[in-house]
């Protein structure tokens, strides 16, 4: 199932106003809190039913028993809570109007009830961005419906107890992780056959015969990783292998293109001679030091460790085997049109619904080429390629009269913060209480003790301000175009404008009998412009 995070009035106070009710007459001095669901998995499979089931057949019943009013719903649907690199957008928006104490549209929240303190928070960062967001005046309040709990966030032991728990939570899942990758790094010690995914060249589980995952070579791919592994070892590219591949109908294991980076991996892969790499290294036997040769069979005789070593050092000249993976980093656009351009070869013969659409990417100059190229990517196509400066330049004209068009007429939207009374009274708050030290009224431990929480009340309202501010200037990005917006952009502004109003481009390749020194011809681009949203 996707992922979805949404945050939205809920139904009965979105009716009554649409009735003509209005906000006071529907609360009927009932206190107005949110409520907010969370699943990672919904094993139903049916999309929305387990976070649907937490606001209605939970927090709203328990809400009435209260004298609550549930006025807003956040939801994080299919998001785990427990690894701190994984963004909770509705829990993020629910922290910020709870410290508003209002939503967006204005609807004042007080509070928030949610099944159980598990669906909310997991990590101890979230549990203070909550008890903060909480305590930022005397109003705030917290209820969990599955032990009929109201949490005195106010209590001095509440912080301790939350942060305990939620230090807890994150403790177990630590020992999860750590306690897969131990059982991991012993298989290797071990010499064991591996999971996972099935690699290329080797057979797939069979429980029928007790076969194992990547156990034993597979009769039909074997041969055709032996050959890959002599090609590149006669100086062949990765490209050229991965076309060859293609060529000879040979499937890859999920069933997609071969492509450089996918032939790269397999023959780098120290598996073939039974070698394993973790963590970046190859893995030794701890007694002789020697690389651990695993129980899974192997290409056999001439397909040793120095064949592999030979492959790793054409793939990393520098010395780089086996690097240890990281996390990548979004790579920075260096060509404006790079990511919208698709490659329009059709074999002749064939008709347009067997049109290579590959992605093309930038080649800069080089040797007598003075000009950049766009060029399709595919290792089995690669036949289509045109002048990076014109096609630019074609492009550029589509899309800023589109935008001009489009958005020229609109007027940036100027809303204001909604936490702005909040942040004032947290900052008047302050002063007041730096006044009443000076004056003697309250003593140096007193101040300290209340200045340190007002700081960091201030400090993440203002991170509030800042994160809303942003988010409204990226909403109008384009509010006002004209076309000295568009030379002031820079690539990675530009590349969001093109990706704004079209799908793709489709560079068709030159007819047949055509000079290549030709004139460039317009018509040959195919513009596919993004369907209104």
């Amino acid at each position: 199932m996707a992922t979805t995070s949404t945050w939205e009035i809920h139904p009965e106070l979105a009716e009554a106003l649409r009735s003509g009710q209005n906000f006071d007459e529907w609360l009927a001095g009932r206190c107005p809190v949110c409520s907010y669901a969370r699943i990672s998995r919904d094993l139903q499979e049916v999309e929305q039913i387990g976070v649907g089931r937490q606001h209605s057949l939970h927090s709203d019943v328990r809400a009435a028993e209260l004298g609550w009013a549930v006025v807003y719903r956040y939801t994080d649907n299919n998001i785990t809570a427990a690894d701190p690199d994984v963004q909770r957008p509705a829990f993020l928006q629910m922290v910020r109007d709870l410290r508003a104490r209002q939503t967006e549209d204005g609807i004042p929240v007080q509070g928030v009830i949610a099944v159980e303190e598990e669906r909310v928070v997991r990590l101890p960062e979230d549990y203070l961005k909550l008890y903060r967001s909480l305590t930022v005046d005397s109003d705030g309040v917290l209820y969990y419906t599955d032990k009929r709990q109201l949490v005195d966030v106010y209590a001095e032991v509440e912080q301790t107890r939350g942060l305990m728990s939620s230090s807890m939570g994150e403790t177990e899942v630590r020992k999860a992780k750590r306690r897969a990758k131990r059982s991991t790094a012993d298989r290797a010690a071990e010499g064991k056959y591996t999971g996972g995914t099935r690699r290329f060249g080797w057979l797939g589980q069979d429980k029928a015969i007790g076969r194992k995952q990547n156990k034993k070579l597979d009769p039909s791919e074997a041969p055709y990783l032996r050959k890959a592994i002599d090609m590149k070892r006669a100086h062949k590219g990765f490209n050229t292998i991965a076309r060859w591949l293609i060529f000879e109908n040979v499937p890859t294991v999920n069933g997609g293109q071969w492509s450089a980076s996918t032939v790269a991996q397999i023959l780098t892969n120290p598996a073939w001679w039974g070698g394993r790499i973790l963590n970046g290294e190859l893995v030794v036997d701890p007694v002789t030091g020697q690389p651990k040769v695993g129980e899974w069979d192997t290409l056999g005789d001439g397909y040793d460790q120095a064949a592999w070593e030979e492959i790793c050092r054409m793939r990393w000249p520098e010395g780089k085997v086996a690097a240890k993976k990281v996390k990548k980093q979004k790579s920075v656009r260096k060509h404006q049109s790079t990511g919208i351009l698709r490659c329009g070869w059709v074999d002749e013969g064939k008709g347009v619904e067997d049109m290579c659409l590959h992605g093309m990417v930038g080649r800069p100059p080089y040797g007598a080429h003075k000009w950049g190229n766009y060029v399709c990517n595919s290792a089995s196509c690669r036949k289509v390629s045109r002048r990076m400066d014109k096609i630019d330049k074609a492009i550029e004209g589509i899309v800023v009269r589109t935008l001009e068009q489009q958005f020229s007429a609109i007027i940036p939207e100027e809303k204001p913060w909604h936490g702005q009374r909040t942040l004032d009274d947290l900052l008047l708050r302050r002063q007041e209480l730096k006044d009443k030290y000076k004056q003697g009224i309250v003593d140096l431990g007193d101040y300290l003790e209340f200045k340190d929480h007002l700081d960091l009340q201030v400090k993440a309202s203002q991170e509030d301000r800042d994160s809303f501010l942003q988010e409204q200037e990226a909403k109008n990005f384009l509010a006002g175009f004209t076309k000295a917006r568009w030379d002031a952009f820079d690539l990675h502004q530009k590349g969001i404008a093109i990706e704004t109003v079209l799908q793709a481009v489709i560079v068709h390749p030159i007819p047949k009998g055509r000079s290549r020194r030709a004139p460039f011809d317009p018509s040959l681009i195919e513009v596919v412009f993004k369907k209104p949203s």
